[in-house]
């Protein structure tokens, strides 16, 4: 899954893709804008270094009695000016993000002061939106400020006991704190700032504590305005770590918690798995730094596995006793992953989501499989678990507005565009299979889309996307497009639509004592594993 705050206010608005490093991104709960460069993070210089125009921030976790997190504190400096054409400071948090509510109530103590003394401020917020999708609050100054100024303020922990939904609140777990900085941030919307310098004071933690965000450990310069933080993970705490700190690496993990598995050999698994995507995608070149977090909750909400730019999230319950000793949930890792290649379309996000989480759950199946490191009764097992949830969803028929709607209320109606995006991905692989005589796949289209995306030659727009597949197929595919993911038509894709090792058919399915109209896949005797996707940039 990937989110951003696609429908932000003012600066807030602002996406991003995890297309290099460090960036913004939604990635299966709001908008991944693949068509533009992450924010960079580097190695942040000491702070007199810092540009006219910046805001700096440290963040300071504050432990209760009992040693658990309680609080963030924060101290910021904002320097410079405001935007051209901007009169008066405006500081924008949100009362609601991605199902994690009352994230501006939780923002206490706000001070912001100048040289002429403390700034008040005028309060507006945003009308609610449905299905727990963002919206805000915000702060504008009743008069005119003098740069620099200081903004401090304490944001409480989430709440157990909240609805469920992505892991964006700050929740404390075994004597540290996670989650991203949409949470608890009140950000400056307007100011001319383009770079972050953020740090930690780790004070009340013990020896050996970490404090690590999307955008790098430590110190850290972030690029692009201060609401750019917000579209960052953050740990804080006793977390383990792999590699050890020592060991330089292009892929991190970080955990709070006791898990079934073993961490540090899952995330070797996820690592290689990490490069062979990078391989296999090719035009991200090299592939940008990489960070896993990790997090184990003890009161719900428990969250989900949810991407930002360069980096997600998986954040569970307590361990059940048939999980001890098991494997990382594989497939969530390798999905997770995949957004950062894969992006999204622009527009809104209930219309175009069936790209991004529709792409991705197809190479979530496929490209694990094609790397060796799924078998084919697994492959098949995937794929008929896939069928059963797709056509025994109640949301199967649905339109994309009827699923905004309903939004993060209802998980099973919001993976609808997930299961029948990856069903037509499927299909319009065999498609092209069958225009070009066999010449071409669905991964060279994608590969030569992606790069034109990546250069900013293309705004990828389900237009412009439809377009692209016209030419390759020879025939128009705007209508089909908007008819099946737009209209919420049903879809029943090639039986080669997954290789030719396995083939699939219509068969009557039954969940819950219903029966359905579906497909069943079974395997191809005679094709080897090996030669499933023997076509073109696929061998």
């Amino acid at each position: 899954m990937i989110v951003t705050g696609h429908e932000t206010q003012g600066a807030a608005r602002r996406q991003g893709h995890g297309l290099r490093v460090a960036g913004l991104v939604f990635c299966t709960l709001m908008v991944v804008a693949g068509c533009k460069s992450a924010p960079v993070a580097e190695a942040a210089p000491v702070a007199s270094n810092a540009p006219e125009a910046s805001y700096e921030i440290t963040l300071r976790p504050e432990l209760d009695a009992a040693g658990e997190v309680e609080a963030i504190a924060v101290t910021s400096r904002l320097q410079g000016g405001l935007k051209d054409g901007e009169t008066r400071l405006k500081l924008s948090a949100p009362v609601v993000y991605v199902n994690v509510m009352g994230i501006a109530d939780r923002i206490l103590d706000l001070r912001v002061t100048d040289e002429a003394g403390p700034v008040e401020f005028t309060l507006e917020q945003d009308d609610p939106v449905p299905g727990g999708f963002p919206y805000f609050r915000h702060w504008t100054a009743t008069r005119d400020v003098e740069f620099p100024l200081d903004i401090r303020y304490r944001a409480l922990v989430q709440p157990e006991g909240e609805p469920p939904g992505p892991a964006f609140g700050i929740r404390p777990s075994k004597g540290g704190v996670s989650g991203a900085g949409a949470g608890y941030m009140i950000v400056p919307v307007n100011a001319e700032s383009s770079q972050s310098l953020l740090e930690w004071d780790l004070t009340e933690f013990g020896p050996g504590a970490v404090g690590v965000t999307t955008f790098g450990e430590g110190r850290v310069l972030v690029s692009g305005p201060p609401a750019a933080l917000m579209q960052g993970w953050l740990m804080a705490g006793p977390a383990g770590q792999y590699p050890p700190a020592e060991e330089e690496s292009h892929f991190r993990a970080y955990w709070l918690g006791d898990f079934p598995f073993d961490v540090a050999a899952e995330m070797d698994y996820a690592k290689d798995l990490y490069d062979f995507f990078g391989e296999f995608f090719a035009y991200l070149d090299p592939a940008p730094d990489y960070r896993v977090f990790l997090r184990q909750l003890d009161t719900e909400p428990y969250g989900g596995a949810t991407a930002l730019a360069n980096s997600f999230m998986l954040s569970r319950g307590p361990a059940l006793q048939e999980e001890m000793g098991g494997q990382s949930p594989r497939s969530t890792l390798a999905h997770e992953m995949i957004h950062m290649w894969v992006g999204r379309l622009s527009g809104q996000h209930v219309l175009t989501n069936w790209f991004s989480e529709g792409l991705t759950t197809y190479y979530e199946y496929t490209v694990p499989f094609r790397a060796g490191r799924v078998s084919i009764d697994e492959y098949i097992a995937g794929l008929n678990g896939l069928s059963d949830r797709y056509y025994s969803n109640p949301a199967r028929a649905m339109s994309a507005a009827e699923i905004g709607q309903v939004g993060f209320n209802d998980g099973r109606i919001r993976h609808a565009p997930y299961q029948r995006g990856a069903f037509y991905f499927a299909d319009l692989d065999s498609r092209i299979r069958a225009a070009s005589g066999g010449a071409r796949n669905l991964d060279m289209l994608l590969r030569e889309v992606f790069a034109l995306r990546e250069s900013g030659e293309v705004d990828l727009t389900i237009e412009a996307w439809s377009d692209f597949v016209s030419q390759e197929l020879g025939q128009e595919e705007e209508a089909f497009v908007r008819g099946l993911h737009i209209d919420g038509q049903l879809i029943y894709p090639a039986g080669d639509g997954f290789g030719a090792c396995v083939t699939g058919d219509t068969a009557t399915l039954e969940e819950g004592g219903e029966t359905y109209s579906g497909m069943h896949w079974r395997r191809v005797e005679g094709v080897a594993p090996e030669d499933c996707f023997a076509t073109g940039a696929a061998n």
